[in-house]
């Protein structure tokens, strides 16, 4: 873990260094949904408030109708649900703010920032020292339970709690050949009397 902290610190330090703002895969969503944006049809319906009404002109295969849908720049909402689950701009609201000369990436959240990146893998961790060096532990010790623990191998034990519903009557079995209680065909002592 420590490893893996330093050398994406370094990878993120040297993006940071070249002057990139957001990382690459915010880059590429919000470029995708740039192009979707070029096909819909934007309405304005309140200026003051940045209320839009945004149309649909052409499927993009995402499994969801075309239709219309209702984005409020200055709420954060976009009837897809997609601005609000990602807080990156869908295609829709790219639409609406390029209706009004706005920047759609001044809506990107500051998590996709190479900044913030760069925050988390900053940190350091020490170094284990040697065992010897290590204090003495003075505290409860720990031990599992072995009868928690989940039988791997067999059939899963049912833990459901039974009613009176769940008891079925067994029906006692009969022979094949004489039709009687008790016992089976291969057992059966009347086989001799029936195959003379």
């Amino acid at each position: 873990m420590a490893t893996l902290f330093a050398e994406r610190g370094a990878q993120w330090s040297a993006v940071l260094n070249s002057g990139q703002l957001f990382t690459e895969n915010c880059m590429k969503v919000m470029k995708e949904e740039t192009l979707k944006s070029n096909t819909h049809q934007v309405s304005i319906f309140d200026y003051q408030h940045h209320t839009f009404s945004v149309k649909e002109t052409m499927d993009h295969g995402e499994g969801k109708p075309m239709g219309r849908y209702k984005v409020n720049l200055q709420g954060g909402w976009c009837d897809c649900g997609k601005f609000q689950a990602f807080r990156v701009p869908c295609s829709h609201v790219i639409a609406a703010c390029s209706k009004i000369r706005q920047d759609a990436y001044g809506l990107l959240s500051t998590v996709y920032k190479v900044s913030n990146l760069f925050g988390v893998y900053s940190n350091s961790f020490p170094v284990l020292p040697y065992d010897a060096y290590w204090p003495v532990f003075e505290g409860d010790l720990l031990c599992h339970n072995p009868s928690m623990r989940r039988n791997k191998k067999g059939r899963p034990v049912s833990r459901r709690i039974r009613t009176e519903m769940d008891t079925n009557d067994t029906l006692e079995r009969k022979c094949t050949l004489c039709r009687l209680h008790g016992h089976n065909r291969s057992r059966c002592p009347n086989a001799r009397a029936t195959t003379d």
